[in-house]
């Protein structure tokens, strides 16, 4: 059944809940940002009822494979009627509905909100501190949405919780579940564990509030998007989230890619909102790089299992090189460890080197490598300049992900197999021949164990695991290489 038949269920049920007559779907378009949820563009003709005129309204539903993290449609959609109630800038709520029979699954309806969210769109606007005052409205507006009073099971549930203990848990626990193993994120993890952030004051957080997740009109703050992880967290998670490296959009801007972390604290604390010291916040930052990273290592699962083929989710794998090198910079150095004393990777004799396995792309299959360098260019130069939306958005990421398979195209030799390897030797680990992941297996078991804290091996390990990112960043992120 089609929606935009005009007896379909949905119409049907659209009329329902306006107290119209009818309502007449006129047209309908996927938005945006999707990767979690689908959220459609309806414009849709009303007759009858207090509703009565043109119309537009967004839908939005569970994809087909949703995060076990991210809350039903029901859950999201109660905490956007309390932030409504409480005068939280987001789309007003509408509509929910539970009725499997309308679209094959639950989804709710909000009013459409006129803005910008795109974040290259909003970064490329941000020279020259002209988006300062839209960064001090933003610290304002998360303030008010902290100060969101928590209901009586969101305060159970974190009542004699340490937040960040749990999280860092939570994420271990994920990361098992991952089939590749991850030494570089089980050594921030480990760092974390050692140096935890100092809490604050725990609140209902948006936990994903990022540019991207907002709508901007005029350089002003229109709607905070995407609830569907809010829920009790630590205050400063969001900011920190928000001032994290990976949701800058390689801007130098540090609150969002949009201005300073100052303007971003000056309308939080003048809003009410709880201060806090700057060495606080880095922890968090470091926190929030961690949890994109394992986000985005279950994101491209969700893509892998099958169960939601798509092309967006499978890219979102390989900004992982690009999180590890973040995560290795910003995690501070060991205190009394000169990096300079430290020795290089394959320096021993007969030792193997990650420039080995670097320089093993030089056996790219020049054929195969043409043909997509080619294919890429026609893309770029002739599809997709005459391309709009939704359509240009898509056929950026075909060209980005040509890129990706042009530089993993090579004769039958894996640079992650190779530098994995390489780790395992360099660290004395057994190799099992018929699992090329062995040795990194047992490195972050010894990693979670603590095997691997004095100063001296945490530090020689963070030389290695960046030699590692830059390998796989080469292929899957230059810029982040450079």
């Amino acid at each position: 059944m089609s929606d935009t038949d005009p007896d379909s269920a949905l119409n049907a049920w659209l009329a329902q809940q306006a107290g119209a007559e009818w309502v007449t779907i006129n047209s309908q378009r996927p938005l945006g940002g999707g990767a979690v949820q689908d959220n459609r563009l309806l414009q849709v003709s009303v007759i009858g009822g207090p509703m009565k005129g043109e119309q537009r309204w967004v839908l939005r539903s569970d994809a087909r494979a949703p995060l076990a993290i991210s809350a039903s449609r029901e859950e999201e959609f109660a905490l956007l009627k309390r932030a409504w109630r409480y005068g939280i800038c987001v789309p007003e709520p509408l509509w929910m509905c539970q009725d499997n029979a309308i679209l094959g699954r639950p989804f709710m309806i909000m009013r459409h909100v006129a803005g910008v969210a795109s974040p290259r769109s909003l970064v490329a606007r941000a020279g020259d501190g002209g988006l300062e005052p839209l960064v001090e409205a933003l610290g304002a507006e998360l303030a008010r949405i902290h100060a969101l009073p928590l209901s009586d099971d969101e305060r159970q549930s974190c009542d004699g919780v340490n937040v960040v203990s749990r999280q860092l848990a939570d994420y271990q626990n994920r990361l098992a579940q991952i089939p590749e193993p991850q030494p570089t994120l089980a050594w921030a993890l480990r760092w974390l564990k050692r140096h935890p952030p100092t809490p604050s004051k725990t609140v209902l957080a948006h936990n994903d509030f990022r540019t991207g997740n907002f709508l901007v009109n005029d350089d002003r703050l229109e709607a905070v998007l995407d609830w569907e992880f809010a829920g009790p967290n630590d205050a400063l998670a969001d900011i920190g989230w928000f001032c994290a490296p990976c949701w800058r959009f390689a801007s130098a801007l540090e609150a969002g890619g949009l201005g300073s972390i100052e303007a971003l604290v000056r309308g939080y604390e003048g809003a009410g909102g709880e201060r806090f010291e700057r060495d606080q916040l880095d922890r968090w930052i470091i926190l929030a790089t961690l949890r994109w990273a394992v986000i985005a290592l279950e994101q491209g699962a969700r893509h892998d299992s099958g169960m939601q083929p798509d092309l967006e989710l499978a890219l979102t794998t390989h900004l992982l090189p690009g999180l590890e090198l973040d995560l290795l910079r910003l995690i501070p150095l060991e205190a009394g460890v000169d990096p300079a004393l430290l020795p290089e990777s394959g320096n021993e004799a007969g030792s193997p080197t990650l420039s080995g396995a670097w320089g093993a792309l030089s056996a790219l299959n020049d054929d195969a490598c043409d043909l997509m360098a080619i294919t890429r260019e026609t893309l770029k130069s002739e599809v997709i300049p005459a391309l709009n939306g939704d359509a240009r958005h898509s056929a950026l990421m075909v060209a980005n992900a040509l890129s990706i398979i042009a530089r993993q195209q090579h004769r039958g030799i894996s640079i992650w197999d190779q530098v994995r390897e390489t780790l395992s030797q360099q660290f004395s680990l057994a190799l099992d021949g018929s699992d090329s992941h062995a040795g990194a297996r047992a490195l972050v078991e010894e990693i979670h164990d603590g095997r691997r804290d004095a100063p001296e091996l945490f530090e020689a390990l963070r030389h290695l695991l960046r030699e590692d990112a830059l390998a796989r960043a080469r292929i899957s992120q230059p810029r982040a290489a450079q």
